[in-house]
């Protein structure tokens, strides 16, 4: 692959560069190059591992990046050709230099991890908060909620029980109530609990706002409104006076009758969607000249009326979200108590605080210092950052450019789809035309090659988006914004097969479906042709798609994995397991502990080594017993030996151990792993799961069991409750278009429904003194025109979005694409945009998928079933204090390599050393005493001197065949022989045999 980077000694900076990258092209290729290329050379200044920051879109792409450095490098170490071609396009350097720095590199990596900045946006401005935690007001200890949502609804109960008579927050709940009433059509069901919609509205404002660090502001138009409502009514009444006193003929197709009916019942919210064109009355004819001043002077006071309606929709948008804002404003000081007092900060707060400092000039210290270390950023998904999130970053890339920096950014406009979370493309399109930097001009290329799809792929897509869009008024304005009119791309293997798209059209028909029976077909078909499942992917618009295609393909017997249930926590297995954590955390739970008792876990446990009828015993147990607290206590009674066998070991072990060593006793104790094979999966992501929450500070069962609920914790967030799919797992792959950003398969079935026009929840118009949310729907549109251009434009970024979705569904396939269209009776939005003709179902390609080579070796897990004993006699319980010493004293000989003339005096710092290391306390005079002892006693010393060639390693970890790690104390490496060295400081507990056995293990 050719680079389309410049050399090192070609780039001047400060550098801004802007990358195009069209689906296919190779973008993550060229910012790991660009990466590699800035930490390997040698001519580019401030460019350690420091200096460098990527940003990417989500934790999987941070993860895949820093695997693809790490592989490139580890690859030019070993000298690989095609990765020294591809280095050599772009560094100057010598492939022995090379070689040695890629090594220096790698060690540096693994040695200094912290070091490798690799992160998410949302990761890296929680590390920038976090250092200026203290001028925020805030303890640096805090822990980062990515959902906010559990401590909101918290929030809020708590503020619902202030509302009682005679309170503030009742007059608050009046006014809101009133204006649900006014804002909602006739017809519409009576709210008889409304702060569920109460909350769920303020919940929907505050992501509008936060997406946009601005506050709205708070103004009151009620007296406007009720003065407008005035007018509307004495108006109507005057045109009905004139009406009957005129004797002029009403006009049928006018809304009069059904504008004065609205108004009447005090449904003003009817008067909208209304068509007041007509006039109420028919214009007189020739004979009727006389009628002529009566039919003008209605026609006067109906264009009048046309205006009152339309400042009462002007009114109308800014006042609908008032009263939640100001309910919201009452229950957030309750919210700010609660996240103090609990230790936590939404992600929201920490890019509103920071764009509230930088828009106040104010620079946080922790700026100025990252301006000193950061002087290259790699941005990677550029057209999915919010605005928030780019005033963020911005002061940091302005200092780093100011000082001899770098930019470069990766991205296409038109794979913009996550426009519903407040991502902003323009803000990629607007750079390549004025730089929002002072020191450096933006140089843009695009990357024109498709490395992913086949020709008749390319075609079709072009065909789309470059034929057809521009050629519907609907769409040709969105396409040209996203830049989907004017791109180019060939595909890379041109002289290859040209791949194969067929589009299929079918009428819907709910009760047989006829798109689940072409589904099925192509599959099978696929499959006779020589595909695999796993070579298939069905992606879907809605989530709710994909899972009726699961079902489609379960009555089939094709294997699939469905990316929308991929969360192990909607998985029976893992309830039950949560339901015993639950019960040791608190054994006073007795829900919990029934639950356990009931479940499958407990029940295939018992089925062992107990009978059927023993299983119906505890059923009838749990019911006669239900009411005894706590249950456990008559469990234990009624039945000791399941008591002992079962939870004794795991009710000592609560507590005492560390979360995820008690999770793997859970999993001996019932043997999960032998008895549900098919949840393996599962059950490896939940001990992941628990691993990585351990690593954040979180070790009690209470905090996994809140994560749980919580679903985001720290930098945790929901999709690491996702179990992780193998990349060569034989099924079927169903996903939502979203879900397949950033993936490709070899054959892609692409399921389109007909989607119908929907409205906006709020729609945001900029003031210099902050931001107003408007509710604005299609028939407040009709009547005013600032309302009505408001919502074009907010039409039109969802066209875009809209179009960029069906881009992306398009070009994930790289051999074969599907696409089945299911038609209603108006045909819209995408089937509309299917050239059906040009891409008939036809005779299908040959098998034209390369074969793959498996060199896999297939490797059964090891689960072993081993219980840690608790035995009752003192002499056998473990001497903590013992094991703590023997901790330390394997500490201080671990930092010891060779032994000189100074070895009591080096004993001496090392203890100290690990004293302050681990704050143990143990009696100098002693550890140092033993520890000298032992090295130069006279069968050792000899393993502790310096000579020629010899190499130490020092607490040293191994993995024998079953993937079991072992740590080796002391390894002693000479030109003729490995000497292993085990150190045993306790009280001897073992046979002799025993350390022979270990020591051959080693």
């Amino acid at each position: 692959m050719s680079s389309i980077l410049q050399k090192d000694t070609e780039i001047s900076f400060p550098h801004f560069m802007i990358l195009k990258a069209s689906a296919g092209s190779g973008k993550t290729y060229a910012l790991t190059q660009r990466f590699v290329q800035f930490i390997l050379s040698e001519r580019i200044h401030h460019n350690s591992l420091r200096n460098i920051l990527a940003v990417t879109f989500s934790n999987n792409a941070a993860k895949e990046m820093k695997e693809r450095v790490l592989e490139w490098l580890k690859d030019a170490y070993f000298e690989k050709p095609d990765v020294l071609d591809e280095l050599r396009q772009v560094i100057t350097i010598e492939n022995e230099r090379m070689k040695e720095r890629s090594g220096t590199l790698i060690e540096e990596i693994l040695g200094n991890y912290s070091d490798f900045q690799v992160k998410t946006i949302d990761s890296f401005m929680a590390t920038v908060f976090k250092a200026s935690a203290i001028d925020f007001g805030y303890h640096p200890e805090f822990d980062i909620l990515l959902n906010n949502e559990s401590v909101m609804e918290y929030a809020f109960n708590l503020f619902i029980r202030n509302v009682r008579e005679h309170t503030d927050e009742t007059v608050l709940f009046e006014h809101i109530i009133d204006s649900i009433g006014e804002n909602k059509k006739s017809g519409t069901a009576f709210l008889w609990e409304p702060s569920g919609t109460i909350l769920e509205e303020i919940k929907k404002i505050y992501r509008k706002t936060s997406a946009v660090g601005r506050t709205p502001l708070l103004t009151d138009e009620r007296k406007e409104l009720d003065d407008l409502k005035l007018k509307i009514i004495c108006l109507l009444d005057l045109i009905d006076k004139m009406i009957i006193k005129s004797s002029l003929e009403k006009s049928m197709n006018s809304s009069y009758d059904a504008v004065r009916s609205a108004v009447k019942e005090n449904n003003f919210a009817d008067i909208f969607g209304k068509g007041l064109k007509l006039p109420p009355v028919k214009k007189p004819g020739k004979k009727k000249q006389s009628h002529q001043d009566s039919y003008e002077e209605i026609l006067a006071h109906w264009s009048r009326l046309k205006g009152l309606v339309s400042q009462f929709a002007f009114l109308h948008s800014r006042s609908a979200c008032i009263p939640y804002i100001l309910v919201y404003g009452a229950f957030s000081s309750i919210i700010e108590s609660i996240k103090r007092l609990r230790g936590k900060v939404f992600i929201e707060d920490i890019n509103r605080y920071l764009t509230e400092y930088l828009s106040g000039s104010i620079v946080p210290d922790v700026y100025f210092r990252l301006g000193d270390i950061v002087y290259h950023f790699l941005i990677d998904e550029f057209q999915d950052t919010s605005p928030i999130q780019w005033q963020n970053l911005i002061p940091l890339i302005d200092n780093s450019l100011s000082q001899g920096g770098s930019l470069f950014v990766v991205g296409d406009t038109k794979q913009a789809i996550y426009g519903f979370r407040d991502a902003d493309y323009t803000i990629m399109r607007d750079c390549g035309i004025i730089s929002p930097f002072l020191s450096a001009e933006p140089f843009e290329k695009e990357l024109g090659i498709n490395y992913r799809s086949r020709s008749r792929i390319l075609e079709f897509t072009r065909r789309v988006f470059q034929g057809l869009a521009p050629e519907i008024p609907l769409y040709r304005e969105a396409a040209e914004r996203s830049g989907l009119t004017d791109y180019t791309q060939t595909p890379h293997n041109a002289e290859g097969a040209e791949g194969y798209v067929e589009v299929t059209i079918h009428d819907k028909n709910e009760e047989d479906p006829p798109e689940k029976q072409k589904i099925q077909e192509l599959i099978l078909d696929l499959c006779r042709r020589g595909y695999s499942f796993g070579d298939i992917a069905v992606l879907t618009q809605k989530n709710e798609d994909a899972v009726r295609v699961t079902t489609w393909l379960n009555e089939k017997d094709i294997g699939f994995i469905s990316f929308s249930s991929l969360d192990i926590r909607r998985r029976k297995l893992t309830g039950e397991i949560f339901a015993l954590l639950k019960f040791l955390d608190s054994p006073l739970e007795n829900l919990s502990f029934a639950t356990f008792l009931l479940g499958e876990v407990f029940s295939r446990r018992i089925a062992e080594e107990h009978t059927e009828k023993e299983s119906e015993e505890i059923r009838n147990f749990l019911f006669t017993q239900r009411n005894e607290h706590p249950l456990y206590k008559a469990f234990q009674k009624t039945f000791p030996l399941l008591w002992d066998t079962s939870f004794a070991g795991l009710f000592k072990s609560a507590g005492y151990l560390p979360l995820y060593d008690l999770i793997t006793e859970i999993f001996s104790a019932f043997r999960v792993f032998e008895t549900f094979r098919e949840e393996e999966s599962t059950l490896v992501k939940i001990l992941e799961t628990v691993k990585d929450l351990e690593g954040g500070g979180y070790t009690s069962i209470g905090d996994f069991l809140l994560f749980a609920d919580d679903g985001q914790m720290g930098e945790i967030s929901e999709s690491d409750w996702d179990m992780n799919v193998p990349k060569d797992y034989d099924a079927v792959r169903v996903m939502t278009i979203h879900k397949a950003k950033g993936l490709g398969f070899p054959v892609v079935i692409l399921l389109l429904y007909e989607e119908f026009p929907r409205g906006f929840d709020y729609i945001i118009e900029n003031d210099r003194n902050g931001i107003r949310l408007l509710k604005i729907n299609r028939e407040i549109a009709a009547h005013d025109a600032h309302s009505a251009e408001l919502y074009a434009e907010e039409q039109r970024k969802d066209k875009v979005n809209s179009l960029n979705s069906l881009y992306v569904g398009f070009t994930r396939s790289q051999y074969e694409l599907y696409v089945i269209g299911v038609s209603g009776k108006n045909h819209r939005y995408p089937l509309d945009l299917l050239p059906f003709d040009e891409f008939p179902p036809s005779e299908k390609p040959p098998y034209t998928k390369k074969e793959k080579d498996d060199f896999s070796v297939p490797m059964p897990l090891l689960h072993l079933g081993r219980q840690i004993e608790f035995r009752e006699g003192p002499e056998e319980m473990l001497n903590v204090y013992e094991k703590q010493r023997g901790e330390f004293v394997h500490r201080v000989l671990s930092f010891i390599d060779y032994a000189g003339r100074d070895i009591p005096k080096r004993v001496s710092e090392i203890i100290q050393k690990v004293k302050r290391e681990t704050g143990a306390g143990f009696p100098d005079a002693e550890i140092h005493d033993l520890i000298v002892s032992l090295i130069t006693h006279k069968d050792i010393a000899g393993y502790f001197g310096r000579k020629p060639e010899r190499v130490v390693k020092t607490e040293w970890e191994v993995a024998d065949r079953t993937g079991r790690l072992l740590r080796m104390d002391r390894i002693v490496i000479d030109s003729d022989r490995v000497t292993i060295l085990d150190y045993k400081t306790g009280k001897d507990r073992l046979e002799e045999n025993t350390y022979r056995v270990q020591m051959k293990k080693y």
